[in-house]
């Protein structure tokens, strides 16, 4: 959630090619992460400006997907009344908001829930929403803001008070800002000239376990849940030790231009700035949500995965200042395929940052991130969201076995990543089929769209199949033929677009 912090936010990490190489190389192991990418995952899009979005119905009903959740403002004084019925509709399941640690305890040991807190928080309660409560900011009531042992306390009493109101409680918001890097010392990344890990980095893990210990202590049946700093520094925090009360990771992996990709690849110039890897040579976000798996189980941390912020803002282009645009349409088309590829690769939560916008600079990334404007209206991709959560609230990913697959793999497209093909299946019965599918390169409404074959689970034994476009919500019957193994194929258009095959 953004804070307006100075520092390097994991918003300014993305990388301004679609393909990292070329620009990752020219990167000085001095230069600042913020300003090595303010602003790029704009920028493999061209002169785009943003497309207002026509009244579109609202479905009266609606299903509530429980691995994604939004981000909200409603502690910088957003409208409960006017935006949490959107949220409600909108097929999230959760929200993630904040209470700052000196709201909560203004003066030692005396705690409070400032009513503006208690009011949002029963709203979203109200309208069916689980809460993500990040316990944030240093406390000025004591010399050091952010002493271990009291933020622990106020954490503990925070988890009982708020029992039966939150799910879930994060352990500060990016701890290499808002005062908390500053405050201890070292490098964003945690890595020292020296080779040693940063300060900053060990009196997070300090923090975290001291607070998820307290929690649990105090009500155990509440989800503790930490990290959040720049990848090469939250692999460092893992290797350190975390808690075992501490139920899962969080990151915010914002895209480095395409949604498929992060920036953190593996190349020479990064593995030197870092001194780890935490994906891939190309960057691709599988490669780091997997080595982000394989750090915890060395280290004997929590594996579930909570990515609690990143996003696309809508922005118009700014020629004079070389900034490119963002349409509404693209913003759609990114999200729903960061979705569906969190989903497909069993991501446990995902939050998209955020839910509304936060000004009116149509040249400004942080005042358009939202998936509905400041005004209220919605963008492209809320609606787009409804749609995906709809068709896939009460689907779970298939095993390999019961999973389709492109049959005829097009070449490859120069600026691609390749393609994508998820299977979810209907739970418990596994009676319905849905097949994600797309190419991974950057979207261009105008571009043409190769034909592909995809060859649906053995275990379908209908030919009644559907292709739903998630950006119209058209759905057309297509047909298929069935192979001498009895496996339907069907032949499909295949775009950067994500698509549905859906059976019946």
């Amino acid at each position: 959630m953004s804070f307006r912090d100075s520092s390097h936010s994991a918003r300014e990490i993305s990388a301004r090619l679609p393909i990292n190489k070329v620009l990752y190389a020219s990167v000085k192991k001095t230069e600042s992460i913020s300003n090595f990418v303010r602003g790029s995952v704009l920028a493999i899009h061209g002169l785009l400006m943003t497309v207002f979005v026509s009244a579109q119905a609202v479905p009266e009903r609606f299903e509530r997907d429980d691995r994604l959740g939004v981000c909200t403002h409603f502690s910088q004084n957003w409208s409960v009344d006017e935006i949490m019925p959107l949220i409600a509709r909108s097929g999230a399941g959760w929200i993630r908001d904040d209470l700052g640690w000196g709201g909560l305890e203004p003066t030692p040991a005396k705690y409070q829930i400032p009513l503006k807190t208690r009011n949002w928080i029963r709203a979203a309660r109200r309208a069916g929403l689980k809460i993500d409560l990040v316990l944030t900011f240093g406390n000025p009531a004591y010399p050091d803001h952010f002493d271990t042992d009291a933020y622990a306390k106020a954490a503990g009493w925070l988890a009982r008070e708020l029992a039966n109101d939150v799910q879930a409680i994060e352990i500060l918001n990016e701890p290499n800002n808002f005062g908390f890097r500053t405050t201890y010392g070292g490098a964003w990344n945690g890595n020292e000239p020296n080779g040693s890990v940063s300060p900053y980095v060990q009196k997070y893990v300090r923090l975290l376990n001291a607070a998820a210990t307290e929690i649990k202590r105090t009500y155990p049946q509440m989800t503790v849940i930490g990290l959040g700093a720049p990848a090469p520094a939250s692999f460092r925090m893992m290797a350190l030790g975390l808690a075992p009360q501490v139920d899962g990771l969080t990151d915010h992996p914002y895209p480095a231009g395409l949604p498929e990709l992060i920036p953190y690849a593996a190349i020479p110039d990064l593995l030197r700035r870092d001194g780890i890897a935490t994906a891939d040579a190309k960057g691709t976000f599988i490669s780091q949500v997997s080595m982000f798996r394989a750090q915890a189980r060395k280290s004997g941390a929590a594996e579930r995965l909570w990515h609690t912020e990143w996003g696309y803002p809508t922005v118009s282009a700014n020629p004079a200042k070389h900034k490119p645009g963002m349409s509404e349409e693209t913003q759609a088309v990114y999200i729903i395929r960061r979705l569906l590829e969190s989903d497909g690769i069993g991501v446990e939560h995902t939050f998209i940052y955020d839910f509304k916008d936060d000004g009116v600079d149509p040249y400004s990334d942080y005042d358009n991130f939202g998936l509905i404007k400041n005004a209220r209206s919605p963008k492209k991709s809320y609606f787009a969201l409804q749609r995906v959560t709809g068709i896939l609230a009460r689907m779970e990913r298939a095993p390999p076995e019961k999973s389709a697959l492109i049959e005829n793999d097009p070449t490859v497209e120069k600026d691609s990543l390749g393609h994508r093909c998820y299977t979810f299946l209907s739970s418990p019965d596994e009676q319905r089929t849905v097949v994600a599918f797309w190419e991974a390169k950057p979207w261009d409404p105008n571009a043409t769209t190769a034909n592909a074959v995809i060859a649906l689970p053995r275990a379908v034994e209908t030919d009644r199949v559907s292709l739903y476009n998630l950006l119209s919500a058209e759905k057309t019957a297509i047909r298929g033929k069935w192979s001498a193994d009895h496996r339907l194929s069907v032949e499909v258009p295949l775009s950067s677009a994500a698509q549905l095959l859906i059976t019946k």
